[in-house]
């Protein structure tokens, strides 16, 4: 499957790339979902992204599968457990998202994800190269509650492609608003505004961002990118930089224990 996206990734920046060069109205449509370097760039760290996915996709299955073994209860194979293991998949995934933003630690993965400056369908593609590991420990949590590993697969799969499409650029909402997310509430997550910082965290379900207290509606444009930092360009700026100032936190830190203390804690 990771293979899979790998090709369509790449066939699709060919693509782009004869079609920018020979169609005024794509280049203009282009220009249109943003700047067409940051683009490239998001389409590039994602590149990487995904090599990494092929060098630990089979680790990460075979202890999610390994520990949904070990476990003795088990979810019936029926299409309510689908639906149950799909809103259990949210719920950890909100509770990671937010955690990504509050531990220094996760925050030097996730932080490769927000620094675009422009917001479009590229964005899903900018991930850190190793944000497998953490969402490989948080989904452990399907596994000990009896999420089989194709139930897993399953609905992994489809969280994914939701996810994907809420970096659309486009401020419309669907569905009922105070439950399921939408792109235009995605985008405020990513904004730099103040209002709007850690904000959102939502996969699927808005819900759970009511629920903890971590809504906000969208009231202006927002100012996309990380605060006070430049977008990086090349995949491995852009991986290396939320480690080097991390690194740097950590060494104005006078004490073994103050030094410990911001990994895993902001000031």
């Amino acid at each position: 499957m990771v293979l899979l996206a790998v090709v369509y990734l790449v066939a699709f920046a060919l693509l782009g790339a004869i079609a920018l060069g020979v169609s005024p109205p794509f280049r203009a449509w282009l220009r249109g979902t943003g700047s067409i370097r940051q683009t490239l760039s998001n389409a590039g760290v994602g590149l990487v992204f995904l090599a990494s996915q092929l060098l630990l996709r089979g680790v990460v299955l075979a202890l999610f599968a390994w520990v949904a073994g070990v476990v003795p209860w088990k979810l019936p194979d029926s299409p309510w457990s689908f639906v149950l293991a799909f809103v259990l998949l949210d719920l950890v995934y909100y509770v990671q998202h937010r955690l990504e933003h509050a531990v220094p630690l996760l925050w030097a993965i996730h932080a490769v994800h927000h620094q675009s400056n422009d917001y479009n369908l590229s964005v899903s593609f900018r991930v850190g190269a190793l944000a497998s590991i953490p969402t490989a420990l948080f989904h452990l949590a399907l596994a000990v509650a009896g999420v089989s590993p194709r139930q897993y697969a399953g609905v992994a799969i489809v969280h994914a492609i939701l996810l994907f499409a809420l970096h659309a650029r486009s401020t419309l909402a669907f569905g009922p608003g105070r439950i399921f997310n939408a792109p235009v509430y995605h985008r405020v997550h990513h904004g730099a505004d103040a209002e709007y910082i850690d904000k959102n965290f939502g996969g699927v379900f808005l819900l759970f961002d009511r629920l903890g207290g971590t809504f906000a509606p969208y009231t202006k444009e927002p100012s996309f990118g990380v605060t006070g930092e430049r977008s990086p360009t090349l995949p491995l700026t852009a991986n290396v930089a939320p480690w080097a100032k991390l690194a740097a936190r950590v060494r104005s830190r006078p004490t073994p224990r103050a030094k410990l203390r911001a990994v895993f804690f902001h000031d």
